[in-house]
């Protein structure tokens, strides 16, 4: 490609000028601030000669780099080693270098910004789904990036009206393209307003945007006219090829009906699309619903868009039902095989079932045009998950449990100043939080909160140190049967403590009948965690093999487990230890106690209800957490 020749030429003569000037400035003792600046853009550009010589870029990014260094080299005065300058030249040229560093040192800031900027998007050769948050400035992006793709890249904006005109007639077919390639160059930020003065209103911006959907229609109509007319001339005279040929609006027409069920959309008088379905006939387009609009204008622009581009996406998934989403988009991948796509987009299932795309995260925004954009690394964590997880701007709890459940609606009120995660298991809260705070460069950390019950002391300090803590009830919901708790929901609901007394009572009770129960249950889980947690040694041979088995499995000690649980949980029985029961205490029927004594049918909700409007009874529950999370939390 001449234009990559070309532009390494211009490196290796900017390289030799700024090593020059460099050699000047050494000599005349110039300040080492500035002389260290000379050597950061050698450095720069000796790395991107050798990323051009390694790799193909677009003409656009060649471009680019060139009026970058162009720009960075007006400021060099310096221009020939061997010239010899006078004692008067030799002032002014250093003063020239002086007076220039600000200039250079401004411009390679913006020089390196773009690089990384570009670099950490895999210089667009790949499709990428970039994930921002709401205020990550992903709209702005989509307009920054295109700045950089001018001659061959089409931004479809987040913000559209989806307004389809009735046509009269068919427009002449270069003057639509021209309008379509004006459109999409224009700026889609639509960042703007209008004064209200002497009844101004916001018809010119309303026209543009509800103008974006008649061009794109306008031109397939007017490309399927004019290709048609050819093929029928052709006819005409005496050409013999009979296949009718596929337009650009044949296929979007196509596309559009394999997506959208019992409805089928045409354009049988050459003119306006119509749509029929089993219960009505025929009917305008312009009736079809926002999801039916917004995927015949997703069509248009991209098989619309410019050859070998790249089509930038601003939150493909607006407007879009999941279940022709990820078919669209697959479709139109599919169709423009010749573009990269990049999605800027908050759905996280969208964006893993990208599968085959680039994923990237946008850390940081910083207004006007600055931002922070990180590779989305490998990890243990599922992509879902990690995607959800980068986007937090608070530290993240790690749970038992699952979305919606018991657990998260209690660690939500508790920790609010934390990303309450629910991952199920104990062993998925200790291995995602480890894997997460793995990731380099996050600008949040991870926290765990398992059971303590079934853990020795050795191994829950041994996790506290990774930030894994444990709480001191085996249930959350024992949580709601502590004394202090009970009290006070009892005064709510006008019940006395004679009724918190009966609860205490009916719950060591029922601990001693199901004591058996109990300590079967806590041996069945103990073994279960001491097999998943162990890491049986190595063997070389079958001997050796057999040998570690052997003391892998001598280490389950059942029947002392047991006598050990007995022990313990007859001693909490005899001392009627009640805070300590219910520590221990695995029975998620324990409500029909509360319910029975309360005369109520809804212990929990009410529960809910009090911690979420009542905060002052959270240190009451906060007890039961070690001191280290609440911290954490800021309370």
């Amino acid at each position: 490609m001449q234009q990559k020749e070309n532009l390494i030429k211009s490196i290796e003569n900017g390289i030799s000028r700024f090593k020059n000037q460099l050699l000047f400035s050494k000599k005349t003792e110039v300040d080492s601030k500035i002389v260290n600046l000379h050597e950061d853009v050698i450095n720069h550009y000796e790395l991107l000669k050798r990323l051009l010589l390694d790799n193909d870029f677009s003409v656009n990014y060649i471009n680019q780099f060139q009026n970058e260094l162009n720009n960075l080299l007006q400021y060099v005065p310096v221009r020939n080693e061997n010239h010899e300058y006078s004692e008067p030249e030799i002032s002014t040229v250093k003063l020239q270098i002086e007076n220039s560093a600000i200039n250079i040192e401004n411009q390679f800031g913006l020089i390196k910004f773009n690089y990384s900027f570009f670099d950490s998007l895999g210089f667009l050769t790949e499709n990428i789904v970039a994930i921002g948050a709401n205020g990550s400035g992903k709209t702005t992006l989509s307009n920054e990036l295109k700045k950089y793709l001018p001659n061959n890249g089409v931004v479809i904006s987040a913000q559209k009206v989806l307004i389809i005109p009735t046509f009269s007639g068919i427009s002449n077919i270069v003057q639509t393209t021209e309008k379509l390639k004006n459109t999409q160059v224009a700026d889609k930020s639509l960042r703007t307003t209008f004064s209200t003065a002497n009844d101004g209103n916001a018809y010119s911006i309303l026209r543009q945007i509800g103008g974006e959907f008649q061009i794109l229609l306008d031109n397939l109509l007017a490309e399927r006219s004019a290709i048609r007319n050819k093929f029928c001339d052709n006819l005409n005279n005496g050409g013999n090829n009979t296949d009718v040929p596929i337009t650009k609006l044949d296929k979007t027409l196509s596309i559009w009906n394999s997506l959208i069920e019992h409805r089928e959309i045409k354009c049988t008088d050459g003119i306006n699309i119509t749509l029929s379905s089993r219960d009505i006939a025929q009917y305008p387009a312009h009736q079809m619903s926002d999801g039916e609009k917004v995927t015949l204008y997703h069509i248009a622009q991209v098989l619309q868009a410019p050859q070998s581009g790249f089509i930038i996406v601003d939150e493909p998934e607006m407007y879009l039902h999941k279940t022709i989403l990820n078919k669209l988009w697959d479709i139109l991948e599919k169709e423009r095989q010749d573009c990269i796509f990049l999605y800027l987009t908050h759905d996280l299932d969208f964006a893993t079932r990208r599968t085959t795309a680039k994923k990237v995260w946008i850390k940081t925004f910083k207004h006007p045009n600055r931002w922070e954009i990180e590779n989305i690394p490998s990890n243990a964590l599922p992509e879902s998950l990690l995607l959800e997880l980068l986007g937090s701007r608070k530290n993240i709890l790690f749970c038992e449990g699952q979305k919606g459940s018991l657990d998260e609606k209690i660690y939500n009120t508790l920790f609010p100043n934390l990303t309450i995660t629910p991952v199920e298991s104990c062993f998925s809260v200790i291995n995602y939080t480890k894997a997460f705070n793995k990731i380099q460069n996050r600008t949040v950390k991870a926290y765990g909160i398992i059971d303590s019950d079934h853990h020795s002391s050795d191994r829950l300090e041994k996790l506290k140190q990774k930030g894994i803590f444990s709480i001191s009830v085996s249930e959350i919901e024992n949580l709601f049967f502590e004394e202090e708790f009970l009290k006070f929901l009892a005064n709510q609901i006008l019940k006395n403590e004679a009724d918190v007394k009966k609860i205490q009572q009916d719950v060591i009770a029922l601990f001693e009948k199901d004591l058996e129960l109990q300590i079967s249950n806590y041996l069945s889980t103990k073994i279960n965690y001491y097999y998943k947690d162990s890491d049986m040694s190595k063997g070389n041979t079958l001997v050796d093999v057999k040998e570690n088995y052997d003391k892998f499995s001598r280490e389950i000690k059942i029947p002392e487990w047991y006598e050990q649980r007995k022990v313990h949980m007859e001693d909490l029985i005899r001392n009627k230890d009640y805070e300590k029961i219910i520590a221990v205490y695995n029975n998620k029927g324990l409500k029909k106690i509360a319910n029975k004594n309360f005369n109520i049918s809804d212990f929990i909700d009410r529960s809910i209800k009090v911690i979420q409007f009542n905060p002052s009874v959270h240190q009451i529950l906060l007890r039961k957490f070690p001191e280290e999370l609440v911290q954490k939390n800021g309370l």
